[in-house]
């Protein structure tokens, strides 16, 4: 999720990067040319139009130029990087635990409540449908501490625990 601008910011640098200069001869004059390309989940004619406008201010880029600004620009994205998997806390609340280069993140409705950085993790585990985060004594603690989440399926919290290992080995 992003907002309208930054939508239509990335959408302008695909269209560059995939369809190349704006053309008139070759695109025309509407946005019509742009109606086969998916830029956003709920894209409309308004998201369109501002694509359009900034793909003309592009002339003369070259794809891997476009796709580099593209990219730039996705990393500031809050969710940029973070695989998504639906779970239940402890209470059985609804909650995503996402997986970055950062750590592991938890989200209820749409709002990070919490961060596990990959230095504080000791261990992850998973155990039937349970996906379980063990975590290094903090300074104010003297003993190591686990947290577990609930997935919907055992192959879910495999596919969690996969992802997690993985990124754990790679950015800690």
């Amino acid at each position: 999720p992003c907002s309208f601008v930054t939508y239509a910011l990335l959408g302008s640098y695909t269209a560059q990067a995939e369809l190349g200069d704006y053309s008139e001869l070759d695109h025309g004059t509407t946005y019509d040319y742009l109606k086969e390309l998916q830029f956003a989940p709920q894209q409309d004619e308004e998201l369109l139009k501002r694509i359009h406008e900034q793909h003309k201010r592009h002339k003369g880029q070259p794809p891997n130029a476009a796709d580099l600004h593209f990219l730039e620009n996705a990393k500031k994205l809050a969710m940029y990087g973070v695989d998504i998997h639906p779970a239940q806390d402890s209470e059985n609340v609804n909650i995503n635990i996402g997986v970055s280069a950062n750590g592991i993140l938890i989200y209820r409705d749409k709002l990070r409540i919490n961060r596990f950085a990959w230095p504080k993790i000791l261990k992850i585990s998973y155990k039937r449908k349970y996906f379980f985060i063990k975590l290094r004594p903090s300074d104010f603690d003297r003993y190591e501490s686990t947290i577990g989440f609930k997935l919907p399926t055992y192959r879910a919290a495999k596919s969690l625990w996969k992802r997690a290992v993985e990124h754990h080995a790679f950015f800690r």
